[in-house]
């Protein structure tokens, strides 16, 4: 197709040929598999070992080759039967090779001694180490020791027993480089905890003998000086001191222990106490035991979850049981309505109205049971 004067155009096309890497060239036949190899690698054949006597294969080799059979063969061998079966001839002094006669050890050479067997110092706690320090003697020395007693029995002073037994232990030979047992920093770490251990121990002994009440700073409420003393409060407008008042009652009746509690909300008089004792910033919840400052919220549950608390009482020797949690008349308040004016702190004299003189400022008064 086209015009006239279109010429003709040839174009060169390459044959394609594949990469040396690609399939299409890749012959699985010139792979040589292993187990292909080794059934057509030529066999090794490897001479079995015979059992018989030379005698007998010289025989057998001087025969002629060629199939023979059992009757021949065993007429070939008929005359090796006396020299197998034969005892071996015995062997004389003279047949024997002459032997090398040892020669002295020069002067000069220094004579081998042999090494004894080193005692194996291997333990896996210090209760073991302790008892192969202080092990049993062997029995060398347990007759050397024998030979001494009798020779010192005449002897007016005898020897204490760490002289003996600084004689009677082995030596331990220490070789250059090795440190002995005893210098070992694990041992001598474990030595010093069980030190401390010890010393912890007697200073709790020596504590415990101690009144433990003496460590805190003597500060008395009134009518404290034989019984637990707890100010507290009962409103809950601050929050945080709300709840370590209640936490720090719980602790306390955890224990059964018979405690005086002062709610300062509901008594101006215990807030004028706590302050006269601690000072104007002073804030609930305290605790006083016997006439001793003991303190706040976080230093009793301190005391209580180190264990020491319970200790602390049981010394003080305070009162047991429920306490005025048990009251009918206040159930555990302390305070009730005043009689007089039922809880209006205002009375009638006359026809003029007075101040209550037996209620506080929130119109109550003491519970006359608990009292």
């Amino acid at each position: 197709m086209g015009c006239s004067s279109s010429k003709r155009i040839e174009a060169t096309v390459d044959v394609y040929r594949p990469a040396p890497a690609s399939f299409a060239v890749f012959d699985i036949n010139t792979i040589e598999e292993p187990w292909l190899k080794a059934d057509h690698a030529p066999e090794h054949h490897q001479e079995k070992p015979t059992h018989l006597p030379p005698l007998i294969l010289e025989k057998l080799n001087a025969l002629e080759e060629g199939p023979r059979s059992w009757d021949e063969v065993s007429r070939a061998l008929e005359d090796l039967k006396p020299t197998l079966h034969s005892p071996a001839p015995a062997v004389t002094d003279a047949d024997k090779p002459p032997q090398p006669q040892p020669q002295p050890p020069a002067q000069d050479s220094p004579t081998l001694k042999p090494q004894a067997t080193r005692k194996s110092l291997s333990f896996h706690t210090v209760a073991e180490l302790d008892t192969k320090l202080s092990s049993k003697p062997t029995e060398s020395t347990r007759t050397e020791l024998k030979k001494t007693e009798s020779m010192r029995i005449n002897s007016k002073k005898p020897e204490s027993r760490d002289a003996a037994a600084a004689k009677v232990a082995p030596a331990v030979v220490v070789s250059e480089g090795m440190r002995p047992v005893k210098d070992n920093m694990f041992i001598l770490r474990d030595r010093l905890e069980r030190e401390r251990e010890g010393k912890s121990a007697n200073f709790d002994k020596m504590m415990s003998r101690r009144d433990p009440l003496s460590e805190y700073p003597e500060k008395c409420p009134p009518g404290g000086a034989d019984s637990l003393v707890l100010y507290t409060t009962s409103l809950g407008g601050v929050r945080r001191t709300y709840e370590d008042c209640n936490r720090l009652r719980s602790v306390l009746e955890s224990h059964r222990v018979v405690f005086d509690e002062r709610d300062v909300s509901l008594h101006g008089e215990f807030l004028k106490e706590l302050r006269e004792l601690l000072g104007e910033e002073a804030s609930v919840p305290r605790l006083f035991v016997k006439g001793r400052y003991v303190g706040g919220v976080e230093e009793v549950v301190e005391l209580n979850e180190w264990g020491r608390l319970g200790k602390l009482l049981n010394c003080a020797k305070v009162e047991r049981g429920v306490g005025r949690q048990g009251c009918e008349g206040c159930g555990g308040a302390r305070f009730v309505p005043c009689l007089e004016c039922g809880g209006s702190c205002k009375v009638m004299v006359g026809e003029t109205k007075e101040r209550c003189s037996e209620c506080n400022e929130n119109g109550l008064v003491q519970c006359p049971a608990c009292l």
